[in-house]
């Protein structure tokens, strides 16, 4: 596949991901095996603080949650981050940080399987099913999605900086299957445009290695 080919294709994938949560959700709503329930009954807060001196991370609108040193090129923590939340694998992180198109914050899933340590102004939480959580981290992709949850919970303060405690942030709706087990196609589905995704970004960025490779070898 050529590199113009390529990222048309990346291209509809990500559009696909961002859009099919939306469309299972309109049509459960529509034939009634979903519903709309509080967002408390499918995430309970996770309260364990960073004792055993975890790998701190960050999380990234486009990466999700992200090793800060590999990414960052550095650490952005305080010396002690004892009193740092602890994120598990499969875990829902919200950053309570604006930025872009997502002006209070954004919503992640953890997919990082060793336990990591997180800011001590993020919520983390755990959801009722490892599913549940696959289908918020793509829902809550949308800036649209993200953005209606949160605009009626969250109190901008000075600075643009965004008050929400971790226990209001459960207390909206989110569409979601009455019998919460049939998520488990959807989040499989899901899953697996998202390693085509993957597996096309690494493949689109190995064509841009070998392109400006050969255009350093022209002007030698």
């Amino acid at each position: 596949m050529n590199k113009c080919l390529l990222i048309a294709d990346l291209q509809n994938k990500q559009s696909l991901i961002k859009g099919l949560p939306h469309r299972i959700a309109k049509l459960g709503l529509q034939n009634t095996s979903w519903e709309k329930t509080l967002l408390a009954n499918v995430l309970t807060e996770r309260k364990e603080l960073n004792t055993e001196l975890h790998s701190v991370f960050s999380v990234s609108v486009s990466e999700g949650v992200i090793n800060q040193i590999e990414y960052l090129g550095r650490s952005f923590a305080a010396k002690d981050t004892s009193n740092y939340h602890v994120a598990h694998y499969g875990d829902i992180i919200y950053t309570k940080s604006p930025t872009g198109d997502f002006p209070y914050g954004i919503i992640k899933q953890s997919h990082i399987e060793s336990n990591v340590a997180i800011s001590p102004l993020y919520g983390v939480y755990i959801p009722i099913s490892f599913e549940i959580g696959v289908y918020l981290h793509y829902y809550f992709m949308s800036a649209v999605s993200a953005n209606n949850y949160l605009y009626s919970l969250v109190q901008k303060g000075a600075k643009n900086t965004i008050n929400i405690s971790n226990q209001r942030f459960l207390e909206n709706r989110v569409p979601v299957p009455i019998i919460r087990s049939k998520i488990r196609n959807s989040a499989k589905a899901l899953i697996a445009i998202q390693k085509k995704l993957s597996l096309e970004k690494k493949t689109l960025a190995s064509l841009i290695a070998q392109k400006n490779h050969l255009l350093q070898q022209m002007f030698i």
